[in-house]
């Protein structure tokens, strides 16, 4: 077993649900104060140490009652002076060293528990507690994925080795930086730890300082996970939109297609779709060439997303062909949105340098029946309805059934 200590920082607010042994301990702070009151500490105590005001037991444990050191901008002891005090806030110096990274305590151990959360929030992490495994894991359901986890390998309930395989098993690879804590009784410990999944092991009673520094080895792996995300969500972002026009490509307004279809048929509604074509835009760019009919096709993608809502999805299915995924609406209102588009185009003119440009558009439109979650035939219906309005002169509606 562990020896452990209970530590208790009068610079933190303490509250019964954090600290289980409070009650215990009220009698440990009044007597705390009377010291200070009589003479605070020793001459000879160092400025920047842990003072000691109490060391007792209580039902057979030891507890010691401490003033903790404040922390200058790195998270290391040191001076302050009153002017310095004045112009630093916590938040302050918080941020230089953690930035606020979010970190779970998993430990069911009182004293540890408090010392890790005191340590962290001087550190500049914004920290949680869990005192068992389930606890844990409920939060870890019920919440964002913390930056860092901190759990001890012995937690009641589901122990830290079982916990960390669920969580890495369950995150998709993207699980948070795992410690493990324990009391290392030899290299098997370590060794089951790491297989878990966790990242680090950290021995205790644990150092301040070790600690430290495996955070900040753990803030620089996140920096570079955050890093990689990035590059990936850019990349498939990039893979997913049409260079020119910003809007989905067609592939990837195909796929939201068929995860629409999807959704409506599990909520019992319906999806329309909607195919534009720019009438006669060949000649646009037989006129003035391609660089002015890249602008025009810009602007009218511009004022096509202006008539749009949020959830409604626009994507470049070709050349000046366009599609338009409607979720959630009915026959009516997705023949008067088609009609309300169409008159929107038609309304003023587009600009290329010095030239106006008019702009005209044909849209056929479909929607699906309940339970249908056929692209392929929604798009059929969508191009056939396309088709009809060019045959009946452009710039025109048709709404298929």
């Amino acid at each position: 077993m562990c020896a452990s200590h209970a530590y208790v920082s009068l610079d933190t607010p303490v509250s019964p649900h954090q600290l289980p042994i409070f009650d215990a301990i009220r009698d440990l702070a009044g007597m705390a104060n009377q010291f200070a009151e009589e003479g605070g500490t020793s001459n000879e105590q160092k400025p920047n140490s842990v003072t000691i005001l109490v060391d007792a037991e209580v039902d057979g444990a030891r507890y010691m009652l401490v003033r903790m050191p404040r922390l200058d901008h790195s998270g290391h002891p040191g001076p302050v002076t009153q002017s310095a005090a004045a112009d630093e806030t916590p938040g302050e110096r918080r941020h230089k060293f953690g930035d606020l990274r979010r970190v779970l305590i998993a430990e069911s151990d009182s004293a540890t528990r408090l010392r890790l959360l005191h340590l962290l929030r001087e550190w500049g992490f914004n920290s949680e507690v869990a005192t068992d495994g389930i606890e844990a894991l409920m939060f870890l359901e019920q919440h964002r994925a913390p930056d860092l986890l901190i759990m001890n390998q012995s937690l009641p309930a589901i122990d830290g080795i079982e916990l960390c395989r669920r969580i890495t098993r369950e995150s998709g690879g993207q699980s948070p930086y795992i410690f493990i804590t324990g009391c290392q009784n030899g290299r098997r410990d370590v060794a089951e730890s790491l297989e878990s999944g966790a990242s680090e092991y950290l021995s205790l009673p644990f150092e301040e300082q070790e600690l430290k520094a495996r955070l900040l080895v753990a803030l620089r792996a996140l920096t570079r996970q955050d890093s990689l995300i990035s590059s990936r969500e850019q990349l498939r972002d990039q893979a997913s939109r049409d260079s020119l026009t910003g809007v989905s490509n067609r592939r990837a307004i195909l796929e939201f297609l068929e995860e629409e279809l999807v959704r409506a048929g599990r909520n019992v509604q319906s999806t329309g779709v909607l195919m534009l074509d720019l009438d006669h835009f060949k000649r646009v760019n037989d006129a003035l060439g391609h660089p002015a009919g890249d602008l025009v096709l810009q602007q009218v993608v511009r004022r096509l997303s202006s008539m749009l809502r949020a959830h409604d999805r626009l994507g470049r299915y070709g050349g000046e062909e366009f599609m338009i995924v409607v979720p959630a609406v009915d026959q009516a209102g997705l023949c008067e949105l088609t009609e309300r588009i169409r008159a929107a185009v038609d309304a003023e003119p587009f600009h290329a340098e010095a030239n106006e440009i008019q702009v005209t558009l044909s849209i056929g439109a479909a929607i699906s029946k309940s339970g249908d979650r056929s692209s392929t035939k929604l798009i059929a219906t969508a191009d056939e309805a396309l088709y009809k309005a060019k045959n009946l002169g452009r710039n025109r509606v048709v709404c298929g059934i």
